[in-house]
């Protein structure tokens, strides 16, 4: 060997037939979709190079008891020498030289590498075949595990293809019959060529897309049609409404979307697509090309266009991909805004199932807030109700509580019967604030100054000695007190916390440094740098309270056990979720001390 020259790589093609057998393909029954495959393409390819038309068919055999399995088409057929160039070569297929040269786009193959599946499940693989080319000649292709191989003669045979299996015995299941109709439901249903089952007429993939009805079908035998349809994909729920993709659109995409009956919730995802290249299933892992917001959503979708990595059981995340993602979303806001306007019965079956997911989705997307900004209920203290409901009920504005479930705020909120937003929970917070920004309506977020000055107004105690007795009873270094006068009178004072002063403490004390990105933190910091250090808590003291208006006349045997029930009180107030184990003995035990010190 001279230096510098230069040399074709070696490969072992014992190691490389054993690598993508086993690991190109995620389960063998793929083996099936793809010979299949290579069928429909005959088939296809007879009617393009022939000129004949002829009712093309594919037959199955499954033999599970002696493991055979035959695959048999009356399509082109291999001449002897496209059996070297196409069948027995790695990487090579007349699919992709057909579409090439016709510019079709109905044949499925690209790689050449679909008949390599056969070998994972099949111990042995013989093809019959006779082209139309010499359809006196008929050859006989013979390989063991794809390392050796033969080609001969045989006895004359119809023009077509026969691929025989003989199975692995740990295979043989896929030569059931039940199997066999299962698999063919799945992966080959939308296939316009007739799929047979050992010698019957019956079609076993006869499963009609709705988009190629002809136009004059009605719109509720087509809204039918379009649900049963879904029904097929849809294993978890039954589907409730159909969005139908345009069929003139620019992608070449053809499908349908439907919105499931299954209740769903804020972290809700049951996503359902099953995805089609030239009408054969691929996968249905691309969750993505739906919005994240429509995890209460199926579809099936199908194009040409999309690549389909090497084993074909999913997606190359192309340029063409993207504009899918695009397309879809447009798409379902669109359908979802037509429901909305045409079918008020089912969008009120629609939004009883998935309200709070519904709120996610119109934050994220103008179009469907204005849809729904009528329509869509908010978690408040007087139940789910909508904005215009909200505003009917209180005084024309909203209340919003952010931040946590704890907290007593709601029970002052259910006394007054001025409904709170419970804005703790899922999308409730900005679809509000958004609401709110959209019809110029006042908003009180509690927990901040403004929202609290609202609701509780600032009021001067009558005298220096109640404002003593107070602060004594309620001033500590957790609390701040307020002195305010509010309805219901009979509620002497409310603990709220200060949302404000809790925002900057947990950025400036719970190590925010480390997890906080310092672009980020400087954010923060910039907006609460402006709060003034206060208390976490603040304790609104009710002067309308005839409990409050009498402690300083009291005589001192009952004012200390009175007061001792009030910061009992507080204390009741103060406990959240966490803190009720390690606290609320030592609160009940301080409040049943009180009252009998005062009887």
């Amino acid at each position: 060997m001279t230096e510098n020259a230069v040399l074709k790589t070696q490969v072992d093609l014992n190691g490389l037939l054993e690598v993508l057998g086993k690991n190109l393909y995620s389960e063998p029954s793929v083996a099936l979709r793809e010979i299949i495959q290579n069928a429909s393409d005959a088939c296809e390819r007879h009617r393009l190079e022939s000129g004949e038309e002829r009712d093309y068919r594919i037959q199955l055999t499954g033999d599970p008891d002696n493991g055979t399995l035959i695959v048999q088409d009356n399509g082109s057929g291999l001449t002897q020498d496209e059996i070297i160039e196409f069948l027995a070569t790695i990487g090579t297929g007349y699919s992709r030289l057909l579409r090439d040269k016709t510019g079709t786009e109905e044949v499925i193959g690209y790689f050449g590498l679909g008949f390599l599946s056969a070998y994972v499940i099949a111990s042995k693989v013989e093809v019959i075949t006779t082209s139309y080319k010499t359809p006196d000649r008929t050859w006989k292709f013979s390989s063991l595990k794809g390392q050796t191989y033969s080609v001969s003669a045989t006895e004359h045979a119809a023009v077509g293809t026969s691929v025989v299996l003989i199975l692995e015995p740990e295979f043989n299941s896929l030569a059931d019959p039940h199997m066999l109709t299962s698999l063919v439901q799945r992966y080959c249903c939308l296939l316009p060529i007739n799929i047979t089952l050992n010698g019957g007429s019956e079609r076993i993939n006869d499963i009609a897309p709705p988009w190629l009805e002809e136009a004059e079908t009605s719109k509720l035998q087509l809204r039918k049609k379009e649900l049963e349809f879904a029904t097929v994909f849809e294993h978890a729920f039954e589907p409730l409404a159909c969005i139908r993709i345009p069929k003139d659109n620019d992608l070449g995409l053809r499908g349908l979307i439907w919105i499931q009956d299954g209740a769903s919730y804020a972290s809700s995802d049951n996503r359902n697509i099953s995805l089609f290249i030239r009408n054969m299933f691929i996968t249905n892992t691309e969750k993505e090309l739906l919005p994240r917001w429509a995890g209460f959503c199926g579809a099936v979708l199908e194009s040409a266009k999309f690549k389909p990595t090497a084993s074909r059981e999913s997606l190359q995340k192309d340029e063409y991909f993207y504009e899918v993602i695009d397309y879809i979303h447009e798409q379902l806001v669109t359908g979802i805004r037509r429901i909305v306007l045409e079918e008020p019965e089912t969008w009120r079956r629609i939004q009883a199932r998935h309200n709070d997911a519904l709120l996610g989705a119109a934050i994220s997307d103008d179009r469907l807030f204005q849809t729904t900004l009528r329509s869509l209920k908010v978690p408040t203290t007087d139940g789910n109700l909508t904005l215009p409901q909200l505003l009917k009920k209180g005084d024309g504005e909203i209340y919003l509580k952010p931040g946590s479930k704890s907290g007593h705020e709601e029970i002052l909120f259910r006394v007054r019967g001025n409904p709170l937003v419970k804005g703790y929970l899922y999308a409730a917070s900005d679809y509000c604030r958004r609401y709110a920004e959209a019809e110029n309506t006042p908003i009180h977020i509690l927990g901040t100054s403004a929202a609290n000055e609202t609701v509780f107004p600032d009021v001067k105690p009558e005298s220096d000695q109640l404002s003593s007795l107070i602060s004594q009873l309620f001033e500590d270094e957790n609390h701040e007190v307020h002195y305010s006068s509010f309805d219901p009178p009979h509620i002497p004072l409310i603990v709220m916390e200060d949302q404000e002063v809790v925002t900057k403490n947990n950025i400036e004390e719970d190590e925010a440094d480390k997890r906080i990105s310092s672009a980020v933190l400087s954010l923060a910091r910039l907006h609460t740098s402006k709060q003034v250090k206060r208390k976490e808590r603040v304790v609104y003291i009710n002067l309308k309270n005839e409990i409050i208006q009498s402690l300083p006349s009291l005589p001192l045997e009952k004012r200390e056990p009175i007061g001792a029930m009030l910061t009992s009180l507080m204390a009741f107030l103060c406990l959240d979720s966490a803190q009720e184990d390690q606290g609320l003995d030592r609160v009940f035990e301080k409040f049943h001390k009180s009252i009998l010190t005062f009887l």
